[in-house]
């Protein structure tokens, strides 16, 4: 049991059989205690979670043709959360930022994808950005065994824009957390290319599945090239993204807000573009297995600055796995962030006798890896909040998450 990747996963037991016709289902439960320390919200504490399960059909052990996955994802939300109801402009617990009892309960994501060769691959159906952020090598991503907040668990991709109306969890929306839409990946050498059409709206809302691409669409394209120095792994990836759909003209927020409230149009600007490079290398690695080790990890994004509210950002830091004998499944982070708001964005609020500014912060934590299935892991945020008149604030955070 001490050394089973899940809690129910025993030798040639049920989830053993499954995976030999081709099913692979896991379900990951994930609690957190969190809370303020320091800050006009300080000893605020709650306490929530949110249940992952996972499914995974690979047709061509079913017995149908080869090549065909299918990748789906439910989450559901329990407890309460500290995201808004502080001063950050970006939630300090991803995990539950989109599915929380303020908003969507839960959510469901489906995408299927056939393989040609070894080469390429073509997906589609509803994407969930944080699972897809948390494959990342060192840094990871989703909140819910490395970094919490947004900044680091679910980086910027530039295919969202600043909604007209809705009810996004971010205070200023940076990035959809989840997309509809499809995407092509070419595996060559010495480069991944991967080629992303989807609707720039976020899928959890019911209204983008049912008339997907009515507001537009965005086009995104990435190159990854891996790298070795002196037998260490990394990699490059360079992003940039357009789209053609039509957000908040931050150049009008005052003349936005008085039209809203005698019901008139809201201003809006068509078309944004979005750019990105990400940079990761080991600085350490095992010599049994490459894959494990830990690095420097960092990420820039460039955008138009309008209508995306975020005219740049950063976040660097160190990250991995513990190589000490023994530990080599429990993993660490140290990060910083620094998002730089758009200038028609402040200034159009300081005009409303709104100042803000830019947010940043450093974030740090240690998942101990009890069992494979059973980790426990100690969060710890200092963030200067976009609102100049708060205090800077202090986060602390235990995540149990448990894989049955």
């Amino acid at each position: 049991m001490a050394t089973q990747s899940s809690l129910t996963d025993t030798p040639d037991g049920p989830k053993a059989q499954l995976r030999r016709f081709g099913v692979a289902p896991d379900v990951w439960v994930t609690q957190f205690y969190q809370g303020q320390i320091a800050g006009d919200a300080s000893q605020t504490w709650f306490y929530g979670g949110k249940v992952d399960a996972f499914l995974k059909i690979d047709a061509e052990k079913l017995g149908l043709w080869p090549g065909f996955h299918v990748s789906a994802q439910y989450e559901h939300y329990f407890g309460d959360n500290i995201n808004r109801r502080d001063n950050a402009l970006l939630p300090v617990n991803t995990a539950q930022a989109y599915v929380n009892k303020q908003g969507y309960h839960s959510a469901l994501s489906v995408s299927v994808t056939q393989d040609f060769g070894e080469h390429v691959s073509v997906s589609a159906g509803k994407f969930n950005m944080m699972t897809i952020a948390s494959q990342t090598p060192l840094l990871g991503g989703g909140g819910i065994d490395t970094f919490m907040n947004r900044a680091f668990a679910l980086p910027s991709t530039g295919v969202a824009y600043t909604a007209v109306r809705g009810g996004a969890a971010d205070r200023v929306v940076v990035s959809a957390p989840y997309l509809i839409g499809g995407a092509v990946t070419f595996k060559t050498a010495p480069a991944t290319l991967t080629l992303l059409v989807v609707d720039p709206r976020s899928a959890q809302n019911p209204q983008v599945i049912e008339h997907p691409f009515e507001k537009g669409l965005a086009v995104g394209g990435s190159v990854t090239i891996p790298t070795e120095i002196f037998g260490l792994r990394g990699f490059h990836t360079l992003r940039a993204a357009y789209s053609n759909a039509r957000g908040i003209d931050l150049n009008d927020v005052p003349q936005e807000r008085l039209l809203a409230a005698v019901g008139g149009p809201v201003i809006t600007k068509k078309g944004y573009w979005f750019s990105s490079y990400a940079l990761q290398q080991n600085l350490f690695q095992s010599r049994d297995k490459p894959s494990v080790g830990w690095g420097l990890f960092t990420l820039g994004t460039l955008s138009d600055g309008n209508p995306n509210p975020v005219k740049w950002s950063v976040l660097v830091g160190l990250a991995g796995n513990n190589l000490i004998e023994g530990r080599e499944n429990d993993r660490w982070g140290v990060g910083f962030f620094h998002y730089g708001l758009t200038k028609p964005l402040l200034s159009a609020l300081e005009a409303l006798d709104v100042r803000r500014r830019s947010e940043g912060g450093v974030e740090a934590f240690y998942n101990l890896a009890i069992t494979p299935w059973l980790r426990l892991s100690a969060d710890l945020q200092l963030i200067d909040p976009w609102n100049p008149a708060k205090q800077r604030e202090t986060y602390m955070a235990l995540r149990l998450q448990t894989k049955l």
